[in-house]
């Protein structure tokens, strides 16, 4: 199993020069493995992936909010309509999934009707698509606290564990479900847009903080963490100075990093 992040940004993509080393791209990860290329989620980092014609490619969204599919239309090989990509979210049913993606592709939003152009993107229900690849691997949603709603994923195949926890704003009582969703994981990516002094101002902006992060890791059964869905004002000198308080196995997510889990 191989994760790459294409993404990491949260809220809108930013290009400066003090962004260089962790990126600007707003959230896209592709992880790779056996027959399946699964995306999570189409920030504008989904420019980046490369979509395998030789696997089956399946997008799963988190949520809708713009910083999550807003590079959709921006990947070239979205526009081989001999390639079958299947669009699934835990969140919504197809029709809703459909509907909203066909709304923020087309009329006032976009010059193209996306949906309409593409009869290879397939949409399909979470709960068949669970069954159809359970041979192959497991996949389970849980629901998230963010405005709109939000579901993190976790992936297991072959004893390997991955969770995705994006977006959510961390609250105590979620903390026993958190703990067994994402028990004996070996990547752990968790948002931590604000840092604890933030927080205070941004409590209902539905993100969590850095330092929630690194004392779920503390008190959990995962073997590393990824700090991402970085704040766009969050400049690379920040996120370095932050990086020396990380205990091991903890890092912040960054453009083009990838992991290896085998």
């Amino acid at each position: 199993m191989k994760l790459t992040v294409h993404g990491c940004r949260g809220s809108i993509p930013i290009s400066t020069p003090q962004s260089i080393i962790y990126g600007g791209n707003t959230s896209c990860y592709e992880l790779i493995f056996n027959d399946y290329q699964l995306i999570f989620d189409t920030g504008t980092g989904f420019r980046q992936v490369s979509i395998n014609g030789s696997k089956k490619t399946i997008i799963f969204y988190s949520h809708w909010h713009h910083d999550h599919i807003q590079g959709l239309a921006f990947n070239s090989g979205l526009y081989n309509t001999k390639k079958d990509i299947f669009v699934s979210s835990a969140l919504n049913n197809k029709n809703e999934s459909k509907n909203i993606i066909h709304q923020y592709f087309s009329g006032f939003y976009f010059p193209l009707e996306l949906i309409n152009k593409l009869p290879n993107l397939k949409f399909v229900e979470f709960n068949d698509l669970k069954k159809d690849i359970k041979k192959d691997f497991k996949i389970e949603f849980l629901r998230l606290n963010h405005p709109g709603g939000s579901v993190g994923y976790s992936i297991i195949v072959d004893e390997i564990k991955f969770t995705l926890l994006l977006d959510n704003e961390y609250d105590t009582s979620q903390f026993s479900s958190l703990q067994e969703f994402v028990n004996d994981s070996n990547l752990v990516v968790w948002d931590g847009m604000f840092t604890k002094e933030e927080l205070i101002k941004k409590g209902i902006w539905g993100h969590s903080s850095i330092e929630q992060g690194i004392d779920f890791f503390n008190k959990c059964n995962i073997k590393n963490m990824l700090i991402s869905h970085h704040d766009p004002l969050r400049v690379d000198d920040q996120l370095d100075h932050f990086s020396k308080k990380l205990p091991k196995g903890v890092q912040f997510a960054r453009d083009g990093l990838k992991v290896d889990f085998t």
